[in-house]
């Protein structure tokens, strides 16, 4: 078992939780519905009572951007939106190992341990890409894998997958996890 000093967990508990904030808040048209403001630099006023409004205000009224519903039904967006937001958290996650490792006042053990996690992460993009690219050259136009503890999630766009495709997909994912084929679980979504 690998021993994480408490402070190392913190602070990447920390970190994740502002950037989870900042992009809710960053998000086209979600921003000013928080109490604070980070494009306006100053807090944003309550929110009107919806009973307070003057009758037919704010019905029907457009907001700018796609709609949640047709960001999920759209299967594209889907794929890229999941792929930037991966690519932002890992991005974070790298920044604050790295300020760890070249933090002077941080013990030679803890340094250790966040290059070890540096390279864990490292090995990990690197196994999601391999994966990810071998199946898409089984003409699979967008696929995502997502590894957790317990085993695999791959997400491919298709209509609908036949019993081959997924067993070929929990192959190639299986031999470059190492996982088992009963520990991937694929699924498909269909883009519009």
């Amino acid at each position: 078992m690998i021993k994480v000093p408490k402070l190392a967990a913190y602070l990447v508990l920390v970190v994740l939780v502002v950037a989870a904030v900042y992009m809710v808040a960053s998000a086209e048209g979600i921003g000013d519905l928080l109490p604070f403001s980070f494009s306006k630099g100053q807090p944003a006023g309550p929110l009107p009572d919806p009973g307070d409004l003057p009758e037919g205000e704010g019905e029907g009224e457009e907001t700018a951007g796609p709609s949640p519903v047709d960001w999920l039904e759209d299967s594209s967006q889907f794929f890229v939106e999941y792929r930037l937001e991966r690519e932002r958290v890992r991005s974070q996650e790298i920044d604050t190992l790295q300020q760890l490792i070249n933090n002077p006042n941080v013990s030679e053990e803890s340094k250790a341990e966040a290059e070890k996690k540096l390279l864990r992460l490292q090995e990990l993009m690197e196994m999601e890409l391999l994966v990810e690219n071998a199946i898409r050259a089984q003409d699979f136009e967008q696929v995502i894998l997502i590894v957790q503890e317990e085993g695999a999630l791959v997400i491919v766009k298709a209509k609908e997958l036949s019993s081959e495709e997924i067993l070929l997909i929990a192959e190639i994912a299986s031999q470059s996890t190492g996982l088992r084929n009963s520990q991937i679980k694929i699924s498909n979504r269909l883009g519009k």
